[in-house]
């Protein structure tokens, strides 16, 4: 495992909408587009590692393209906060495509972005907001982990998603809280202040907000938001 010093001041970014990695998550991801093919191997050449990053999305535009299919505007401006992820698991697939697993590391804050010089952008990044991420402890006495759980759990079953509480429940307080954060399907603009809140504390806080306010206005149906 890296540590915060050993982590690089460049890196690969993958820009993708609604796509949340937090430090100790994983995140699965499907590569097919020959820009992101070469970003992922240049990342195994080097360091294994690669930023996740979201285009920063504007609620009063409507937005052209699917980054699931390849199909959105290149080169769109991008949030300032993201996650450097390792790739843990990777597979080839017949279709010439790669399967990566990305375990999360740390967040970063985009400096500025580096002029082009392979397929896929480069950014320059800081991590000094987010010291924290390689240090927690294991367990927090100031993270309501048994409301954040019961939450959760009726927030999930308006979408109809069953995760493992056996391995969730086992987990430290920061991988418990980054897990059931990536899993549920909260919009773009909630994943992203997720990430940006600095302390585990203040991440649960948030996430509790935004799932009251969905279990209790009657705004939340099973399919008000689109699973991302």
């Amino acid at each position: 495992m890296f540590g915060m010093e050993q982590l690089p001041d460049i890196l690969p970014v993958f820009p993708l909408t609604g796509a949340l990695l937090l430090p100790k998550g994983h995140l699965p991801l499907n590569i097919f587009e020959s820009r992101y093919l070469d970003m992922v191997y240049h990342a195994r050449e080097k360091n294994g590692l690669i930023g996740m990053i979201q285009p920063a999305v504007s609620p009063l535009r409507e937005q052209e393209g699917n980054d699931q299919y390849g199909t959105a505007v290149r080169n769109r401006p991008l949030y300032t906060t993201g996650c450097v992820g390792m790739i843990s698991d990777l597979t080839e697939n017949r279709d010439g495509g790669v399967s990566i697993i990305l375990t999360g590391l740390s967040r970063y804050d985009i400096v500025e972005e580096l002029p082009k010089s392979q397929t896929f952008r480069q950014v320059r990044v800081l991590y000094d907001r987010f010291k924290e991420d390689c240090g927690l402890p294991p367990r927090s006495d100031d993270i309501l982990r048994e409301k954040l759980i019961l939450t959760v759990e009726k927030y999930l079953k308006l979408y109809q998603i069953i995760p493992k509480w056996d391995t969730l429940e086992k987990a430290c307080d920061e991988e418990l809280v980054n897990a059931l954060a990536m899993i549920c399907p909260f919009d773009a603009a909630e994943k992203q202040a997720l990430l940006e809140e600095e302390s585990l504390k203040e991440r649960v806080t948030l996430m509790l907000q935004i799932m009251a306010f969905d279990l209790f206005s009657g705004r939340a149906t099973g399919t008000d938001k689109i699973l991302q």
